[in-house]
């Protein structure tokens, strides 16, 4: 079942890796390039790396002077260097405004204006990035490798902004041409048509436009003083809220007087950081996205990394609530290691250890995820950087089945159950009993106090005596070997009356004593113990194999001791063909 279960799985994951990599080198490009098309937009051959429009920018305000717009490099940089000298209108010329309706074009200079304080906030445009080539292509650099490199592009995705936490806006360079002009890049139609909204979303807010001229003042990170001055204040506030919260909880603990209910004192004692940490973040985080949007590239930091603080705090909360629920009844049942656990029991803590696992490693997805959504990793990398890893993913595909393989392995564990916390096992030679099961592996205790780390992977796949699978009780096999004189009713009696009156005996079986092997000096007699767990059927059995060779021992003084019989033949004897005298030894 494991071997299917893990074929299965690491065929689909291989499968999906595939998949993906054919789709991004043959799908991926011709995708982004449908989408930025328009029913007003025609394109070219793909031999032609532009868009063909009948008309561009007719009626928006003329510029002073004609901006370079041959590259993708020269028209960000035209737009960002025209919009912090304050003309407009030269940066709305690297705009393409076809969707933007006729009698609103004389607001182009405006448009361009609030897009430039949109981008300020909400995107981090790196332009060492840029292609400074007229047909978009990217040279690969060292440590650098670009799935598009040497193909001329016609649309050039600089980055995505969300609208309502649902809507995406993809900022993009088009490269289009009139004519028989030639080829220019601007911010396409469909970003252009979109700033009114992101204005609407990510516009100054009345705390920004209420504030002096000296608050506005950049400073580090190219962020007005103003904000830094109520990040700090909500910061501050975040810290008092969590400091409030911890010390609500510590009241708690200090007047609780239950001493039934020390689970809770104990589940508040070990939540109340990671809860106190969460409410402060959780506070920042709220009171920033009410009232402050940062400016410039220092949002996308701060950004994430709050959020990152939040959703850790709350995972580290709950991570914790599983600790204390597994601790205490393992606590209760099993660290103990008591005989009477109820199999009901161990079953469960086996699920709720097992589980306590799974939810820590959902919970790292989570928060790395969120984390890596907050960033746009993945709409960062884009299908190019899938296609260029589809190998490498294969590869460390292959380099993870055996962790794949264990944590398919303790899955499996928690299902069936083979064996669970604190069942006595038997397990290549090695007696002890289930202490826990990890990630990947498994903890025996042995008799000895030795600590038996098994991969879980290598436990399924191999032999394993669980003795308390089922119940407890255990039947315990004595092996004594006597002289064949000896007349074994005896021995049965002996035995049956010092089972009967033994404390640790189930009274439940019967004592059965047998002639189960013979050699040629002894006969092999055996007697089976009987006793309510495998503890007490190791110490029964060793208690009374001692009294049964002492009996044995004592029995006409050692007669029927097992003895080796040598004949003696001597010479004269076997001359005269007289019988020859044998002695025992």
């Amino acid at each position: 079942m494991y071997l299917t279960i893990r074929a299965i799985v690491f065929g689909i994951l291989l499968s999906f890796t595939w998949a993906v990599v054919a789709t991004a080198q043959n799908g991926g490009d011709s995708k982004k390039n449908n989408q930025s098309n328009t029913t007003d937009q025609k394109s070219q051959p793909s031999t032609d790396a532009y868009y063909l429009v009948d008309s561009l920018n007719d009626g928006i305000p003329t510029s002073d002077s004609s901006p370079d717009l041959s590259t993708p490099l020269a028209t960000v940089e035209n737009f960002i260097f025209a919009c912090r000298e304050k003309d407009f209108a030269r940066a709305a010329q690297s705009l393409n405004f076809k969707l933007i309706p006729q009698d609103q074009r004389d607001q182009a200079a405006y448009l361009a204006e609030n897009f430039y304080y949109v981008l300020n906030q909400r995107l981090w445009v790196d332009i060492e990035d840029l292609p400074d080539r007229a047909d978009g292509q990217v040279i690969n650099r060292i440590g650098k490798q670009d799935p598009m490199a040497g193909k001329p592009r016609k649309s050039i995705r600089l980055g995505v902004i969300n609208i309502d936490d649902w809507k995406e806006v993809r900022v993009r360079l088009q490269r289009v041409k009139v004519g028989d002009g030639v080829p220019i890049w601007l911010f396409s139609a469909q970003t252009v048509e979109k700033i009114p909204a992101l204005y609407q979303e990510y516009g100054p807010s009345w705390v920004e436009e209420a504030m002096p001229a000296w608050a506005k003042t950049r400073l580090a990170g190219k962020v007005p003083i103003w904000e830094w001055f109520a990040l700090f204040v909500f910061v501050a506030a975040g810290v008092c809220v969590g400091y409030v919260t911890q010390g609500v909880a510590g009241y708690a603990i200090l007047h609780r007087q239950r001493k039934e209910r020390l689970w809770i004192e104990r589940l508040i004692d070990d939540l109340r950081v990671p809860v106190a940490v969460a409410s402060a973040a959780l506070t920042t985080y709220l009171l920033k996205q009410a009232f402050l949007s940062l400016t410039g590239p220092v949002n996308t930091v701060v950004d994430p990394v709050m959020l990152l603080v939040v959703v850790g705090a709350i995972a580290w909360a709950v991570l914790r609530g599983l600790d204390v629920a597994t601790s205490f009844t393992m606590d209760r049942y099993v660290n103990t290691l008591k005989d009477d656990i109820e199999g009901a029991e161990q079953g469960l803590l086996t699920k709720i250890s097992i589980a306590r696992r799974l939810v820590a490693l959902v919970a790292v997805f989570v928060v790395v995820g969120v984390v890596l959504i907050q960033l746009n990793i993945f709409d960062a990398v884009g299908y190019g950087l899938l296609a260029s890893a589809g190998v490498t993913t294969v590869i460390l595909g292959i380099a993870a089945q055996p962790i794949l393989g264990n944590l398919l392995a303790g899955l499996q564990i928690a299902i069936t159950q083979p064996v669970r916390i604190g069942d006595s096992v038997l397990f290549e030679g090695h007696w002890g009993h289930v202490e826990g099961i990890k990630f990947t592996y498994l903890t025996i205790r042995t008799w000895d106090k030795r600590r038996l780390i098994v991969p879980l992977q290598y436990l399924i796949s191999k032999p394993v005596e669980n003795w308390t699978k089922v119940n407890e009780d255990l039947t315990r096999p004595i092996k004594v070997y006597v002289d064949y004189t000896t007349d074994v009713q005896i021995i049965r009696e002996k035995f049956q009356e010092m089972a009967t009156q033994h404390e640790l005996w189930d009274q439940d079986s019967e004592p059965i004593v047998q002639v189960t092997d013979c050699s040629d000096e002894s006969m092999e007699v055996r007697a089976l113990c009987h006793a309510k767990s495998p503890a007490d059927a190791w110490n029964l059995h060793c208690e009374m194999r001692e009294k049964l060779i002492a009996f044995v021992q004592d029995l006409e003084s050692g007669k029927y001791l097992p003895r080796e019989r040598i004949r003696m033949l001597s010479e004269t004897a076997q001359g005269n063909g007289k019988q020859a005298s044998h002695s025992d030894r």
